[in-house]
């Protein structure tokens, strides 16, 4: 019997919990008992969240809540304090559960809550941690970004040199934190975000495309954070109306920028609808009936560089045209309903205007041997039969 411990983030409607969520569901199809320690928001405790989440997880899967703070630009490092101050009252219980009815995987979301398991051998020895970032990269004050890579470059290293394996998105961007951390692991498996039929198929049936468009509906969906290029999300709108369109910005997340974007809008005029976050299958409806186009201006980092976010290949499989920052890792993108641009206003805002005035169904733009690659359930269970070996 297949016995499998995932600590990550499921609760909440942030594109971590979503992807995390989405995993669990999966590994849950390939084994016996699942036991998730989900650090959670204190904001969707106390909101009751959780309730609806839990109600609807597999018979297999039972679920422990650790509340935290959401870990934006200076709460990265109290994030961090809190993380370990839970994971160490939490590893003692872990490590005798283990002892009484040992599990096959352990896996994990965050070096930070792997780096006292690395040093307990019995339990490191077969746990998988995932690297989604590197975390300095998505600091910008100087002394701040300074300290966070220290810290962060430490317990990358340690959890990288001790557990049976790292888990990271893309090839590309595994290559790049090797080298960056210059530390080999012990193993490699990549697991791509990934898309849920179930999902897509609720979405395309009951949330149809709009069609009337008096105005250009420009939209956003994810956090709102410095390096996903929020600084120009408001000057791409303003180029459209320069240009005497009648354009609005309509964003489905949060983040500490919020307030930001919220006064640049009103400064130039520029009307705004800023959500906050949303369950996974109503930010995905509102994006396909009421956005026209969805733009991901992100920062050029070695981590934006080498991962394509899951909102884009739902955007595209949804048929929302979509148009991002000219990395290379969108390549493979290209001709299936995505656009790139340079990362500025004038750029993006004639990108839009191309998509918007051609008015192309991209529905039918994506073909499956593409999206196998993006699949949670194709990719979770080639991670299980690695990781498992004999035991699958």
């Amino acid at each position: 019997m297949v016995k499998i411990l995932v600590i990550a983030p499921i609760i909440g409607s942030s594109g971590e919990a979503t992807n995390e969520r989405q995993v669990v569901m999966a590994i849950s199809r390939f084994s016996e008992k699942v036991l998730v320690i989900s650090p959670t928001d204190i904001r969707d405790i106390f909101k009751g969240m959780h309730n609806v989440y839990l109600a609807h997880r597999p018979l297999n899967v039972k679920v422990v809540l650790i509340p935290s703070i959401p870990p934006y630009g200076p709460l990265w490092l109290l994030s961090f304090l809190i993380h370990i101050f839970f994971m160490l009252l939490l590893i003692i219980v872990i490590y005798f559960l283990d002892l009484r009815s040992p599990f096959d995987i352990i896996y994990v979301r965050d070096p930070r809550v792997g780096l006292p398991i690395s040093f307990i051998n019995r339990l490191a020895k077969k746990t998988f941690v995932k690297i989604a970032s590197i975390a300095e990269e998505e600091v910008y004050q100087k002394l701040l970004k300074k300290i966070v890579e220290v810290i962060s470059s430490s317990i990358d290293k340690h959890v990288m040199k001790n557990v049976a394996g790292i888990i990271t998105h893309s090839q590309n961007f595994a290559k790049h934190l090797v080298l960056r951390r210059r530390c080999l692991p012990k193993k490699v498996i990549i697991l791509p975000p990934g898309i849920t039929w179930t999902i897509i198929n609720i979405v395309k049936k009951y949330c149809p495309r709009r069609s009337t468009k008096d105005e250009i509906i420009v939209g956003f969906l994810g956090l709102l954070a410095e390096w996903q290029g929020v600084d120009i999300l408001c000057d791409i709108v303003a180029e459209l109306i320069k240009k005497g369109y009648k354009a609005k910005l309509k964003v489905i997340g949060d983040g500490v920028l919020k307030g930001y974007l919220a006064r640049k809008c009103n400064e130039k005029k520029v009307k705004v609808e800023i959500t906050g976050f949303l369950p996974h299958h109503i930010a995905l409806c509102l994006a396909r009936r009421k956005f026209d186009v969805l733009v991901l201006p992100r920062i050029h980092t070695e981590t934006t560089s080498n991962i394509i976010p899951i909102k884009i290949v739902e955007a595209l499989v949804l048929g929302i045209p979509v148009i991002v920052t000219d990395l290379p890792i969108y390549k493979k993108l290209r001709g299936k309903g995505l656009c790139v641009s340079k990362r500025t206003p004038k750029h993006f805002a004639d990108a839009v205007l191309k998509i918007f005035e051609s008015n192309s169904d991209i529905s039918h733009s994506i073909d499956h041997k593409f999206l196998k690659d993006f699949i949670y359930e194709h990719n979770v269970a080639i991670f299980l039969k690695i990781a498992l070996g004999d035991k699958m």
